[in-house]
């Protein structure tokens, strides 16, 4: 008797600790706070707006080549032996002709050792250095900066844009998940209650054994359809959390529904939105800055044909003694200016073979801008293409439901006035379900082509 107390006890604990702690709190998401916490949360468009500051700082980083720079310096010098040099003796031949008057001249030495200096050597000042020409890499490489600041802000658009699509799609495949559990929970229901409805006909012997049968069979098959249905819905619901850069732990609840609404721009001409497309898609814009690089790019491997000029300025003091008690009449000033000129006059074909690449590499973008071109012009057409058809196919699901939705009505009453079988019931049944299912899968279809379609030409922006 005494482990079956303990096992109560330990029971009623877990029970009572169960009901205590406190319920974790449901995440309910619209579709517009599932793209706002996707561009929030997502690591990609942040190493995207990185990417973009990074560029900015390089817009500033190429300014300075051309900008004067001030250096500062300081240094103090020991010299714990101090050299001498050797001089030919000037007083000597000087002094010569004095010989007689000057007795020793002629045992003068003919060089003598000079040091220059004193033990320790203060000296500190500031330099201003000016380029006053770099052959225009100065300037192409500033052009090459703004462009690449350019490129790096359209790149977060696109990054944008994506996010937005992957976002409103994971949201509509929950949404699209949920209605299919809906209508197999509802096929089930419908299966269980046609079964009770036999089995009350065969009790009282107006419903066959096969009847029965078939009734029982249809329950049990519908039944892993409902099984597979919800853990869909749970898969999809873990996508909309990775998108959205969740917790894989987050209770997450849907608020939405599908609504049809026409879209705008399937109305306008194919052309017209590849004409768009064009002109709005950033990828598009991108390949325009690569080209202004690519250009500069030729421009700063030719600036090394030309010479280089740098203006250049020095303020210093100076400072000698023999201890290290420097005071201000010890200082000494210098000022001096300077022009300096080189002449490039050979690198090895360094600079020949370095604008042959650069030409190279500008003829590639011209490649990968024509097949871009080509590329956006096809996915527009598809995108288009692609809306069109799931128009189409949404209307034909709407007559479909309709008609199924009859048709089994039709086939209970009869069934239950004895004109047609149990199979007759079931058939519409089947059919019902499945207009409802692909009802649904239109309505996705149709809202990510929507989607689709503003991306292809460069005009999604937010939430439709």
């Amino acid at each position: 008797m005494r482990p079956l107390r303990l096992g109560g006890a330990l029971a009623a604990l877990l029970t009572f600790l169960a009901l205590s702690a406190p319920a974790q709190e449901r995440l309910t998401l619209t579709l517009e706070r599932s793209v706002a916490l996707a561009l929030e949360k997502s690591p990609d468009l942040a190493m995207a707006r990185n990417d973009y500051d990074k560029a900015g700082a390089s817009v500033w980083q190429a300014w300075s080549t051309v900008l004067p720079r001030l250096d500062g310096y300081a240094s103090l010098q020991h010299s714990w032996e101090i050299q001498t040099s050797r001089i030919p003796n000037f007083l000597k031949p000087m002094l010569g002709p004095l010989g007689s008057m000057v007795p020793g001249v002629d045992q003068m030495p003919d060089f003598v050792d000079i040091s220059f200096g004193l033990e320790n050597t203060l000296r500190y000042g500031a330099t201003v250095t000016q380029p006053l020409f770099l052959g225009g890499a100065g300037m192409a490489g500033i052009r090459t900066a703004n462009a690449a600041e350019r490129a790096a802000g359209h790149a977060l658009d696109v990054k944008r844009q994506t996010l937005i699509l992957d976002a409103a799609t994971a949201f509509y495949a929950v949404l699209l998940a949920k209605e299919l559990v809906r209508v197999q929970e509802n096929a089930l229901a419908q299966a269980q209650a046609n079964l009770d409805m036999v089995i009350k006909k065969f009790d009282v012997g107006m419903a066959s054994p096969f009847d029965k049968m078939r009734a029982q069979v249809d329950v049990a098959t519908i039944e892993p359809d409902v099984i597979a249905a919800r853990n869909a819905l749970q898969s999809s619901l873990s996508t909309l959390r990775t998108v959205l850069g969740l917790e894989p732990s987050t209770l997450v609840e849907i608020d939405g529904e599908f609504i049809y609404e026409a879209e705008e721009y399937a109305a306008r001409p194919l052309s017209e939105l590849q004409a768009m497309a064009l002109g709005g898609r950033r990828e598009k814009m991108i390949m325009e800055e690569r080209k202004t690089i690519a250009d500069n790019s030729i421009s700063i491997a030719r600036s090394a044909y030309w010479p280089t000029l740098i203006f250049q300025t020095d303020l210093s003091y100076l400072a000698m003694r023999e201890d290290l008690r420097f005071s201000r009449p010890d200082l000494s000033k210098g000022i001096t200016s300077s022009l300096t000129l080189q002449l490039p006059i050979f690198v090895g074909f360094k600079t020949m073979k370095e604008s042959e690449k650069a030409e190279l590499e500008y003829r590639s973008v011209l490649e990968e801008e024509r097949r871009l071109v080509n590329g956006i012009s096809a996915e527009v057409e598809l995108a288009y293409n692609g809306v069109h058809e799931a128009e189409e196919k949404h209307r034909s699901a709407v007559q479909t439901v309709k008609l199924g939705t009859e048709a089994l009505r039709l086939a209970r009453v009869m069934y239950n006035e004895g004109a047609n079988t149990q199979l007759d019931v079931l058939n519409s049944q089947l059919a019902l379900t499945r207009a409802q299912v692909n009802f649904a899968n239109t309505m996705f279809e149709y809202q990510v082509a929507r989607y689709r379609l503003r991306k292809s030409i460069g005009q999604l922006d937010g939430v439709l």
